[in-house]
């Protein structure tokens, strides 16, 4: 390594006094493009890059934040019983009492599915109830609604799917 160095001074003392000079510009030249396009240019774009990226989370967190009473509406308006969790039966049935509903008999078919059967309620109360019953995410594959002979009474059966 020494001896390239060495080599090197020689053929740099060589050289007429304009050469050297023209070489060292030349040097100091491409060592300035060096640092501003090999060092300085990419860290500015970094760092573009990087408050780009802040400004963009920036705004979602804003965005997100403007969306939570919309998110908070459709929570209270989901009613309790979602939050407090429990099995499709004891959803349906703490929604039926709360609409003076009477479920006459319930059958299991599978993994999230319940039959049920409503020999006498008022319809004005089972439309409310079916509306909770939509507000909880439950999904109502089938209804068959029956008039009976007395006044705004009918039964029911339907198919819940939660």
């Amino acid at each position: 390594m020494k001896e390239q160095i060495q080599q090197w001074q020689q053929k740099w003392q060589a050289l007429p006094p304009g050469d050297q000079r023209a070489l060292g510009l030349l040097s100091l030249f491409l060592g300035g493009l060096f640092i501003v396009y090999g060092l300085f240019m990419p860290a500015k774009h970094f760092f573009d890059n990087a408050k780009n990226r802040a400004e963009e989370s920036r705004e979602l967190v804003q965005w997100i934040e403007s969306q939570r009473p919309v998110l908070q509406r459709l929570d209270l308006g989901s009613g309790n019983d979602t939050q407090a969790g429990g099995t499709l039966l004891q959803r349906v049935t703490a929604a039926a009492e709360r609409h003076r509903i009477a479920i006459k008999r319930f059958e299991p078919e599978g993994d999230g599915r319940i039959r049920l059967w409503i020999e006498r309620a008022r319809y004005e109360d089972l439309q409310p109830w079916l509306n909770s019953l939509i507000e909880q995410r439950l999904t109502i594959r089938t209804v068959n609604l029956d008039a009976l002979q007395e006044e705004g009474m009918v039964s029911a059966r339907l198919t819940l799917e939660g």
